[in-house]
C-alpha cells in the first residue's frame, strides 16, 4: 500500500533498475524525502467472503520509520487481520525496491502521459510472481498497486493521496484480496497525518496478532 533522497540513489546503484525506473524512483523519494516518520489512523470497512459473506470493520494505527520500517497496530485482531498486517509490512518503499526487486519501467500505449507503471519482481524465490506500481508523474504518488502471485492469488488497490508542500501520503485505498480460501473487499480511510513525530523502534518489533 500502497503507502512512501539521498538513499535512493545508492540503492539505484546497488540494485541496477532501469534506467527509467531509476528515475520514476528518485523522484518517489524525494517527493516524500522530508517525512522521517508518520504515525495515522486508519479505519477499515470490508465485506469477507468465504463460506458466507461477513461485514468486518476494524481500526488501527500505521506506523513508518525512514526509510522501510512500517507496523500496522490494529485496536483489535481476528486472525484475518493477519493478511492485513502482513501487506502493510511487507510493501517496502521506493526506497528500498531495488533491493528486494528488479524494477523495470512498463511500456505503455496509453495516451495518458500522467502515469508511468513500474514492474517489481522478486530478486529472490517468492511466493510473489511479480507487482506493478502505477505512478502520477504530477505529484509520484502510487494510484494504483497490483499483487500477482504464483498459487493465483491476488491482490489490487486502487489509492488516493494526500499532497502537501513536502509529502504525498496515501488517504483512501480501496482493494480486492483474492485468495484460496477466501476473498475480501476493503476499503481504508486515513486520518491526519503525526509527521516527523518520535517512534522508538520497539513499535516495529512488536508481535500484534491477538488469537
Amino acid at each position: 500500500m500502497i503507502v512512501f533522497a539521498p538513499l535512493i540513489l545508492a540503492a539505484a546503484l546497488h540494485a541496477a533498475p532501469s534506467s527509467g525506473a531509476a528515475a520514476v524512483l528518485h523522484k518517489m523519494a524525494a517527493a516524500n524525502s522530508w517525512v522521517k516518520t508518520y504515525k495515522v489512523r486508519i479505519h477499515f470497512d470490508a465485506k469477507v467472503h468465504s463460506f458466507v459473506s461477513l461485514p468486518l470493520q476494524l481500526n488501527a494505527t500505521l506506523y513508518y520509520k525512514q526509510p522501510d520500517k512500517m507496523q500496522i497496530v490494529f485496536d483489535s485482531v481476528p486472525s484475518l487481520a493477519k493478511q492485513f498486517q502482513n501487506f502493510y509490512a511487507s510493501t517496502g518503499t521506493p526506497q528500498t525496491w531495488p533491493k528486494t526487486y528488479v524494477v523495470t519501467l512498463e511500456p505503455s500505449d496509453s495516451p495518458d502521459t500522467n502515469t508511468v507503471t513500474l514492474r517489481l519482481r522478486p530478486r529472490s524465490d517468492s511466493n510473489l510472481d511479480y507487482a506493478l506500481m502505477t505512478v502520477d508523474t504530477t505529484s509520484y504518488g502510487v494510484i494504483t498497486q497490483q499483487w500477482m502471485y504464483k498459487d493465483g492469488s491476488n491482490i489490487n488497490v486502487s489509492q488516493s493521496n494526500e499532497s502537501g508542500p513536502k509529502y504525498v501520503l496515501p488517504d483512501r485505498q480501496e482493494g480486492d484480496f483474492h485468495f484460496p480460501r477466501y476473498r475480501a473487499h476493503v476499503i481504508a480511510d486515513y486520518d491526519e497525518y503525526d509527521i516527523n513525530v518520535p517512534i522508538p523502534d520497539s513499535v516495529f518489533n512488536k508481535q500484534t496478532q491477538q488469537q
